[in-house]
């Protein structure tokens, strides 16, 4: 079983599609990384995220915007041989991304509701309404996309057609 490197932007996106949830690394005061579990949107350019208005994040991404963000797919546990620990892997795929956060005015509603509703079409297929006190209760998140790297892991290449804009590792 091999990892394989993605370039293709288009394979990359895919792999974003199958994921649920964006674990988002910041840089946090003491020099400790800060990571937190997120629901996320994203339309090939940027990321929306959303949270509280106030908390931990907002000072620390006050201080330094830029962000690490990790998505995985949904793991099936494989194996070559069932006696060798070894020829064990997670069959799965990963995208790592980094960018700079920039947060969307509080008092410009329409495009806070315009950006939950991409964020929710990430999970759902419509759109919503959303009432002037929850939108002015959300802090909604941008985050401008700067470098992106993807691995498909743990299957059997010899059995799936490889595109060629996939790198052997």
């Amino acid at each position: 079983m091999r990892t394989i490197r993605l370039t293709d932007k288009d394979e990359i996106d895919r792999v974003i599609a199958q994921c649920d949830i964006c674990f988002v690394g910041m840089n946090g005061a003491d020099g400790v990384p800060y990571v937190v579990p997120m629901n996320f949107g994203y339309d090939g350019q940027e990321f929306i995220l959303h949270s509280a208005p106030e908390g931990k994040h907002v000072g620390l991404l006050a201080r330094d915007n830029r962000v690490s963000l990790t998505l995985c797919t949904a793991r099936a546990l494989r194996c070559q041989h069932p006696d060798v620990a070894c020829s064990y892997s997670m069959e799965s795929a990963s995208v790592l991304c980094t960018g700079t956060v920039s947060f969307v005015a509080d008092d410009d509603l329409a495009e806070k509701e315009q950006c939950l509703n991409m964020l929710m079409r990430h999970y759902v297929t419509r759109d919503f309404a959303y009432s002037a006190p929850a939108l002015r209760n959300v802090r909604v998140w941008k985050v401008a996309v700067e470098t992106v790297t993807a691995k498909v892991f743990g299957q059997n290449f010899k059995n799936r057609q490889t595109p060629g804009d996939m790198v052997e590792r």
